[in-house]
């Protein structure tokens, strides 16, 4: 039950708009442990920490890319040889694909982390929304139909036996309308 309330609690504080969410779940995992829930032990045995060193050094990598001016140099470079007269669609729509291919390899939050600060320079040359382009980058970097490292897709693929091939063969057309959906959605509202 102590469980139970905890996190309900904390569910409840992270759906209001009073505490930031990383706060409020943050006060469910210390009522956790002063509840007896959990022991100081287990909470750090349930720590990936893959994932923290993974997020440790692809925060500094993003930020860097921003204030070095790599990122602009970057979309510059890519303009200056896609040629200025695409429409913004198109480029929106090359972001985004560009994001979910990165969010492949090297997670969803990392993608998000490296394609924001290129994806927003890429506004800024074009005459774009910064705040759409961030946007279809956020969208898109949660696009993963193709891989098994979806934790949606990991559970149903293994026991249904699916296998690579299954999953692009269904995967990129899923991607695609999402992508397609992302991109019709982000510039009504933009």
């Amino acid at each position: 039950w102590h469980a139970l309330f905890v996190f309900a609690l904390a569910l409840g504080l992270a759906l209001s708009a009073e505490l930031p969410v990383a706060l409020a779940l943050m006060t469910g995992a210390v009522g956790m442990l002063v509840l007896g829930v959990l022991n100081i032990e287990e909470a750090y045995a349930s720590i990936n920490w893959k994932t923290v060193f993974l997020m440790a050094s692809l925060i500094p990598l993003g930020w860097a890319m921003d204030s070095s001016g790599a990122a602009a140099w970057l979309s510059q470079q890519v303009l200056s040889r896609l040629g200025s007269d695409l429409p913004i669609w198109l480029l929106e729509a090359a972001v985004g694909l560009l994001t979910v291919l990165f969010g492949l390899v090297i997670t969803h939050v990392g993608a998000t982390v490296v394609m924001v600060p290129l994806a927003i320079n890429f506004a800024i040359a074009v005459g774009g929304s910064p705040l759409a382009f961030a946007f279809i980058v956020a969208l898109s970097a949660s696009n993963n139909f193709l891989s098994a490292s979806n934790p949606v897709l990991s559970v149903i693929a293994g026991p249904a036996g699916y296998k690579p091939g299954d999953l692009i063969r269904v995967g990129l057309p899923l991607t695609l309308l999402h992508l397609a959906v992302v991109l019709l959605v982000v510039n009504l509202v933009f």
